[in-house]
C-alpha cells in the first residue's frame, strides 16, 4: 500500500463530492418527509395508525442521523484530500500512532525494530469506501469499542 497519487486523489475527491451532493439531497428530502408527517393532523382515526406514524417518523429521523454522520465523514475526507485535515488522506491515524510509538525508545533503551506496519489504507478499501478513516483492523476495533460502550 502506498500513498495515493494526485490522479487517484482527484478521482477520490470527485467520487466524494458526488456522494456528498447526493446525500445532502437525500437528507433534505427525508427531513421534509419527517416534518410533513409531524405536521399532519394529530386526530388519527385509530391509535394503531398513530403508532405506525410515530414509528415511521422515528425510523426516518434515525436514517437522517446516519446519513448526516456519513456526510460529516465525507466532508472530513475532502478536507484531508485538500490538505486541511488532521492527517493525510489515505492514512490510518491509528497505524500511524503505532509506527510512531514503535520508533520511540522505552525507558532509555534502544527502540526495537518496528514491525512491518503500513499506515496507508489499502486502495481497494478507498475504492469501496472513499471516506474511510481507518484500515479494516482499526475500524473493527473502533466498532467493537462503540458496541461495548
Amino acid at each position: 500500500m502506498t500513498k495515493p497519487t494526485k490522479t487517484e486523489l482527484g478521482k477520490y475527491k470527485a467520487i466524494l463530492e458526488r456522494q456528498l451532493s447526493s446525500l445532502r439531497g437525500d437528507v433534505g428530502s427525508m427531513r421534509d418527509e419527517a416534518l410533513r408527517a409531524s405536521d399532519q393532523d394529530a386526530s388519527v382515526d385509530h391509535l394503531a395508525d398513530q403508532g405506525t406514524d410515530n414509528y415511521d417518523q422515528g425510523f426516518m429521523l434515525g436514517l437522517i442521523e446516519n446519513e448526516e454522520e456519513t456526510i460529516k465523514l465525507i466532508e472530513e475526507a475532502i478536507d484531508r484530500i485538500d490538505g486541511h485535515g488532521d492527517w493525510d488522506y489515505g492514512v490510518c491515524p491509528m497505524c500511524q500512532e503505532e509506527i510512531e510509538a514503535a520508533k520511540k525508545p522505552k525507558d532509555g533503551k534502544k527502540a526495537k525494530p518496528a514491525k512491518a506496519v503500513d499506515a496507508w489504507i489499502p486502495k481497494a478499501r478507498l475504492e469501496y469506501l472513499p471516506w474511510a478513516r481507518y484500515c479494516v483492523r482499526h475500524q473493527e476495533s473502533e466498532e467493537r469499542s462503540r458496541e461495548s460502550a
